[in-house]
């Protein structure tokens, strides 16, 4: 039995694009023989913990919000005791826990470190720079390169959750990206491994009610989406206030939550032309969607917009920025592109670019309808939700059993080497000083067949290890060793490592009487992680 964990919070984001996705993976996961899937909702609109089951036999995990700061370590601990008790498994069931926020990386790490052979599964929806950033990646690698130099308070936030980020790829067993682009960001700037990434579109079911009256006398341009910065918003309405004159039977319709009264002033001169509907639900949209000409998503980010593929769905021709994912929506259609310069924005030129789009297929019926044909075909052939569900089943039936993923190893040997440095007042069982020694031991004996590759963290590894024996040296003379102790001195001394003080320690103390089984590399592993999040 496969029992798979979907976390989701409920928060703005997860009422859009993110909310979509997880309801889509549930209700699709849900179908499949001998597996069992449980939504875990955090911040959920209930006064205490409560689990639920479905008909579909989905088992609901509903966790309130907690009087304290929102993703604190001590919520998501609590969440982690929640469901650690709560989940029944046998030896012979595979774990799987799929994330789709970066702030749950604290909570994954509690879950692997307590179920060593799970997978830990991560979609990347977004990453923190690009709100902060408005999707700039020139900007958000300048600010890595001069990460230990910059003074500024917003950069030094966008440093700290790049780090944090980063962390959570290389923990993941397998990461799961909506778009080519992300995959390279990720690959190039967080370096995360090829082997472990998969590309899965986003999706929407074929079911489409009417066809899009092109014929109609009343032609609608729509936006569909949240009305902040980052979506351009302002930027379409002033497009669309330099063609108004020209088209007198044209109108633009806004579709989203958020402030709309700071777009007022803009479409002043627009009386009647422009309408903010706010947020809908999904019949009401399937109308707009129905009615509308053409579709802009002037955005300086996206994925892979669910409301791009709701407009190609319905044969919609869709104008979008080449920034992120959304340059591969328009891939059938690249006139129909927007370029962003990211280090030379011209807000003239960006608003004119969107103009001469919307000229281009107010202009000729025959160009418009051969551009709805193309995305119409490009939705049938890659952003199904069939395509979307059968690709995250994969990724689930290919990810491999791992103790840890070995990304994330240089982590554990940063917290170890801290510990060392620091020299807390730990006891010498396997949970303290002979758990980092016996870590740190068989990462020099693993990476050693691999020096070429690692030679600089082998050696910085050895460099400690050799204050960690003096570290041991200062226990010995006040306890025994512990049997563990003395089997990691033991083998030192067959390699020759640091021989003089290794076999001055051993000639010196006595070793408790305990029997001692050593640990296999699985219990090493582990309890190498359980060290890295207990507070020492």
């Amino acid at each position: 039995m496969t029992h798979i964990f979907i976390f989701n919070n409920a928060s703005r984001a997860a009422t859009y694009g993110v909310g979509t996705y997880v309801k889509q993976m549930t209700n699709g996961l849900s179908t499949i023989s001998n597996t069992r899937v449980s939504l875990i909702e955090m911040y959920a609109d209930t006064k205490k913990f409560s689990v639920e089951k479905r008909s579909d036999g989905c088992i609901r995990y509903l966790i309130p919000p907690a009087n304290i700061q929102v993703e604190s370590e001590v919520y998501l601990r609590t969440i982690f005791y929640l469901l650690a008790r709560n989940i029944q498994a046998t030896k012979d069931d595979q774990l799987v826990f799929q994330f789709n926020y970066f702030q749950h990386y604290s909570l994954a790490v509690l879950l692997k470190a307590s179920f060593p052979s799970c997978q830990i599964i991560l979609t990347v929806h977004y990453m923190g720079w690009c709100f902060e950033l408005r999707g700039n990646l020139t900007d958000m690698r300048r600010i890595i390169d001069d990460k230990n130099t910059s003074t500024n308070i917003k950069e030094k936030n966008i440093l700290s959750s790049f780090t944090q980020e980063k962390r959570f790829l290389h923990l993941a067993d397998a990461v799961i990206v909506l778009s080519k682009s992300t995959m390279d960001i990720l690959k190039g700037d967080y370096k995360v491994s090829q082997r472990k990434m998969h590309l899965v579109y986003n999706g929407k079911a074929n079911d489409v009610g009417g066809v899009t009256n092109l014929a109609d006398s009343k032609r609608q341009i729509l936006f569909v989406g949240r009305l902040e910065d980052m979506k351009g918003v302002s930027y379409l309405i002033d497009a669309f206030a330099q063609i108004a004159d020209k088209y007198p039977n044209l109108n633009l319709t806004i579709v989203g939550d958020g402030d709309f009264q700071s777009y007022l002033s803009q479409t002043r001169k627009l009386y009647g032309r422009v309408s903010f509907l706010g947020r809908m639900d999904s019949n009401e949209v399937e109308e707009i969607y129905q009615q509308a000409y053409i579709g802009v998503i002037p955005s300086f980010y996206e994925q892979c917009s669910y409301s791009a593929i709701e407009m190609m769905r319905h044969g919609i021709p869709l104008i979008g920025t080449d920034s992120g994912g959304l340059s591969e929506m328009l891939e059938a259609t690249p006139e129909l592109r927007i370029h962003i310069d990211e280090i030379n924005f011209n807000e003239i030129d960006f608003v004119s670019q969107i103009a001469s789009r919307l000229e281009l297929l107010l202009s000729d019926d025959r160009i418009h309808q051969r551009m709805s044909n193309k995305v119409k075909k490009l939705y049938k052939e890659r952003y199904t939700e069939a395509n979307m569900i059968r690709s995250i089943q994969k990724v689930l039936s290919t990810t491999s059993k791992q103790q840890i993923s070995s990304d994330y190893l240089p982590y554990i040997d940063e917290h170890m080497i801290d510990l060392i440095n620091r020299h807390p007042d730990i006891g010498t069982d396997f949970y303290g000083l002979s758990g980092i020694g016996a870590y740190l031991w068989w990462r020099v004996l693993t990476l050693e067949s691999e020096s070429k590759v690692h030679k600089q963290q082998l050696a910085l590894i050895k460099e400690h290890l050799i204050y960690y024996v003096d570290w041991v040296e200062e226990y010995a003379q006040i306890e025994p060793l512990t049997p563990e102790l003395y089997q990691i001195l033991i083998s030192m001394k067959a390699y020759s490592f640091f021989p003089t003080k290794v076999e001055r320690i051993l000639s010196n103390k006595v070793v408790t009487d305990e029997v001692c089984i050593l640990p296999t590399v699985q219990e090493i592993l582990q309890n190498a992680l359980r060290i890295c999040i207990c507070r020492i």
